[in-house]
């Protein structure tokens, strides 16, 4: 396995951006990972080249009875993946030099703490570069400086709604599509599935999202619903949002959906536990709706992945952070964990096991014994995204979000 971790190697191609689409048509996915390579700040080539280096560097500074540390804040999304990954790291022979805290936190969460100056992360790992500037702008203002030394995609995923299968069907009938138009048209029916497919012992119709505040995919539902109501697919800025009847519609959003879980994870572990009575519907990660599909089979009924016509990569990245509190042996410890986490054996344990789609285009999404073989039925590959809105859009959607929930 460590011949392969220093053997990792990317192909690099086009320059077009990974959040923009065309209207017409969706990306293909090596284009997709491509793209999200060509953005990084420094190239996967460049870091394999020098990880060996550093690893030999590291290893002449410490011993594993004195290893350097390093802290991992983390979406929890990728928990069980970077637990494994930390074990399997530790065997190796620059494993037992490098010691790792994984600091679970929620994506929005973990910005806040590095810019509290929360001085055990040296690495911020939040499910999606698209809040990356909730960091770097603050930062910058106040330090000059990007707080960002390196950075890497993971692991890839893209939002999905997922649904109870027989409400998908009557949902489906009564609205065409499912989108967060529809859903909170349902959720403000007075009668619920009476209204919406002559089903009064289906009580209210119920949908689930996590908080904005602290979760990535909560924050992604604010930005759908804003792509949603204005009909864009790129360029939604801040008088969109700043529109009356956009805050009025999210303000009646709000009031119908739930959003009390900071988790991602919790989430879906509370429609699985509860099952439909409880929540009808929920907004999570592709990874976490497929390894949770045979879970609720057995429990309450089939699921239905639905991947909507606005969706969101999340490309899990690997922010290296220069922030005063790391030193030189911290980064270069978390760059060679960072090589780690990307060598062939590691993404295809993502693959396999967790359903993630792989950051390397040295793997195939399908095909080669991928887990990923037995869902084709299921996984769409290539996925319609929106682009990435600025950090003005998002702190303004936090804020009304905010606002509606005093």
């Amino acid at each position: 396995m460590l011949r392969n971790f220093f053997k990792l190697t990317f192909l690099l191609f086009l320059t077009t951006g990974l959040w923009s689409l065309s209207s017409t048509s969706h990306a293909d996915w090596k284009e997709t990972v491509g793209n999200l390579w060509e953005e990084t700040k420094t190239k996967s080539v460049e870091l394999t080249e020098k990880a060996e280096d550093m690893a030999k560097d590291l290893k002449d500074k410490f011993t594993p009875e004195d290893p350097v540390e390093i802290g991992i804040a983390y979406g929890t999304e990728k928990k069980d993946w970077l637990e494994w990954a930390v074990t399997e790291f530790g065997k190796t022979e620059h494993g037992k030099n490098i010691k790792i805290t994984l600091i679970p936190m929620g994506s929005v969460e973990g910005a806040k703490a590095v810019l509290e100056q929360d001085k055990r992360i040296q690495v911020w790992s939040p499910a999606s570069s698209l809040i990356q500037s909730l960091l770097v702008e603050p930062w910058q203002k106040e330090h000059n400086k990007d707080p960002i030394l390196s950075d890497a995609p993971l692991v890839l995923t893209p939002m999905v709604i997922v649904m109870w299968e027989d409400r998908y069907e009557a949902f489906k009938a009564k609205y065409n599509e499912v989108s967060f138009k529809s859903i909170v048209s349902a959720a403000t029916e007075k009668t619920g599935w009476t209204a919406i497919a002559d089903k009064p012992d289906w009580g209210l119709f119920t949908f689930g999202y996590t908080k904005p505040t602290h979760s990535n995919s909560g924050l992604m539902a604010l930005v759908l619903m804003a792509y949603d109501y204005a009909g864009l697919l790129r360029d939604v800025k801040p008088e969109h949002v700043m529109d009356e009847g956009f805050i009025n519609w999210l303000k009646t959003a709000q009031e119908g959906l739930s959003s009390e879980e900071e988790s991602t994870n919790k989430l879906m572990d509370s429609m699985l536990r509860h099952g439909p009575s409880q929540l009808n519907g929920v907004f999570v990660y592709e990874n976490l709706a497929l390894t949770s599909l045979k879970t609720a089979e057995n429990r309450w009924g089939k699921l239905k992945i639905i991947y909507p016509t606005r969706s969101v990569w999340n490309d899990n990245p690997f922010f290296i952070l220069d922030v005063p509190w790391s030193s030189e042996e911290q980064r270069q410890a978390a760059k060679i964990f960072q090589q780690f986490l990307l060598s062939v054996d590691a993404q295809k344990v993502a693959r396999d096991k967790f359903l993630f789609r792989p950051a390397s285009l040295e793997l195939p999404i399908t095909g080669e014994g991928s887990a990923f073989d037995a869902l084709q039925d299921v996984v769409k590959t290539d996925v319609a995204t929106i682009k990435r809105p600025s950090a003005e859009v998002l702190n303004q959607l936090i804020q009304l979000w905010k606002r509606n929930s005093e």
